[in-house]
């Protein structure tokens, strides 16, 4: 019996299961980069999202596959790993799910989705409830190809949009190991105060922007006690 399935970001499997161990979860198999897991679903800092309640089902053809999943609700997010026709035939019959790119700072999507594979042929695995509200747990942005010195600048984006909250006009934030100041960036364009430190410099039109300052020296020798209060 499957208990929770765990979605690593590509190329982060090896960690993903190393977290898993660690906190007493065994991983049954891998599909994919889907772990299946028989322990109940706990909390992964490495699943791009963790399918919480998973059944398993026979699915002998494409119309009963695609009946299974509309029997329980309307929107389903395929994770695709093998049986790539069969998956497409299914997904042809269920109702449309669009992964729109977000403009930041914008609310992630409030609409449930669940998730479904095909494990065989005839075998569906699929969950009603996920951690993620995006497709396959993937955030995707609308990208600022002319402003930022570099696209770190989408983490930050990603982790602000996760965490549902970003900086305010008027707050304060510390940016340690800045340089070139995507991350600054990011902040400045939201209103906020940046204190940004780094050996480095920051780009020129970086540090020229509103609310930015910039302290030339290394981050592990910084002395808390000589900043003003932060709230980031």
């Amino acid at each position: 019996m499957i208990g929770a399935a765990y979605l690593a970001a590509e190329g982060f499997e090896a960690e993903l299961a190393e977290e898993l161990r660690l906190g007493g979860r065994s991983i049954a198999a891998w599909h994919g980069r889907l772990a299946l897991s028989p322990e109940p679903p706990g909390p992964s800092a490495w699943a791009l999202e963790t399918w919480t309640a998973p059944q398993e089902v026979p699915a002998p053809s494409v119309k009963s596959a695609a009946d299974a999943l509309r029997a329980v609700q309307r929107n389903w997010a395929l994770y695709a790993h093998g049986q790539h026709r069969r998956a497409a035939l299914i997904e042809e019959r269920l109702p449309p799910v669009k992964a729109r790119p977000l403009l930041f700072p914008e609310a992630a999507p409030t609409g449930h989705l669940g998730g479904w594979t095909l494990l065989a042929t005839d075998r569906l695995l699929f969950s009603p409830t996920k951690t993620s509200p995006f497709v396959n747990g993937a955030v995707q942005f609308v990208e600022d190809r002319e402003g930022p010195p570099s696209r770190a600048y989408l983490k930050l984006w990603e982790a602000l949009t996760r965490a549902g909250r970003w900086p305010q006009p008027g707050e304060r934030c510390l940016d340690l190991g800045a340089s070139p100041g995507g991350w600054t960036w990011a902040i400045a364009q939201l209103g906020a105060e940046v204190v940004a430190v780094d050996k480095a410099p920051l780009d020129p039109a970086v540090a020229a922007m509103p609310g930015v300052s910039m302290r030339l020296e290394s981050a592990f020798g910084l002395e808390p006690k000589a900043l003003p209060a932060m709230d980031w």
